[in-house]
């Protein structure tokens, strides 16, 4: 983990945001600063940084002994979803208005690169098309307060995505809303790309929801 200095904390904190996702720290388990500085042969000081932008975005949570990897429900996917397409729609909204004709011009190329991956069936390659498409339009925002709310956002929604809920998904659909995501940014159409992000987000949570509450589903409807 010896990295620059100025970026310790951003690697710790994907680090243990990468063994909430692959379970390595399973939900409800204790989350020990101590622990992870030891395991990460970090000082104490960037995971305690790390862990309180986790706390703020829902990964962890305080308990009477400490914090431990929040436990998934029905409820906390429907939150954080509704949460990132509330987001991601008033992005778009600035983004028709606001964006550089290349900032669009990324926008599209991800969108593409999300097809691409989608239809050659690469998952690895089509998630981080996706994240980056994600990013793009958040930055084509201009504000920089709504872009780092989205990038927090979209980390919690892809842990709860790929941790707790046992789905096979097709990509391309996805990719395909990307396309007319960019599309109407093109247009600087800010109400046709305001919905088209936020109904895109808000299929898939109802996908997902409708996976969990499946009889055979390990996740509680809580």
């Amino acid at each position: 983990m010896i990295e620059r200095p100025d970026n310790l904390t951003d690697l710790v904190f994907a680090e243990i945001r990468e063994r909430i996702v692959n379970a390595s720290l399973p939900p409800g388990s204790s989350v020990s600063e101590a622990t992870l500085a030891k395991e990460l042969a970090v000082s104490k000081t960037p995971v305690r940084e790390a862990l309180l932008r986790m706390r703020r975005i829902g990964l962890v949570e305080p308990t009477s002994r400490g914090l431990r990897v929040t436990l998934a429900s029905v409820r906390s996917v429907r939150h954080a979803f509704e949460y990132r397409a509330t987001l991601e729609s008033d992005a778009a909204i600035y983004a028709a208005r606001h964006a550089t004709g290349e900032q669009l011009d990324t926008v599209a190329l991800w969108a593409a690169e999300s097809l691409s991956c989608a239809r050659g069936g690469d998952p690895a390659g089509f998630r981080q098309a996706d994240q980056q498409f994600h990013e793009a339009v958040a930055k084509a925002s201009g504000n920089e307060y709504m872009r780092l709310a989205i990038e927090d956002a979209f980390v919690l929604t892809v842990a709860l995505r790929q941790r707790d809920v046992s789905l096979v998904r097709d990509f391309v659909p996805d990719a395909l809303e990307h396309l007319e995501i960019a599309k109407a940014l093109r247009a600087r159409d800010s109400v046709d790309a305001s919905t088209l992000l936020a109904g895109h987000a808000l299929r898939i949570m109802n996908q997902l929801l409708d996976a969990m509450e499946q009889p055979d589903s390990a996740v509680s409807a809580g």
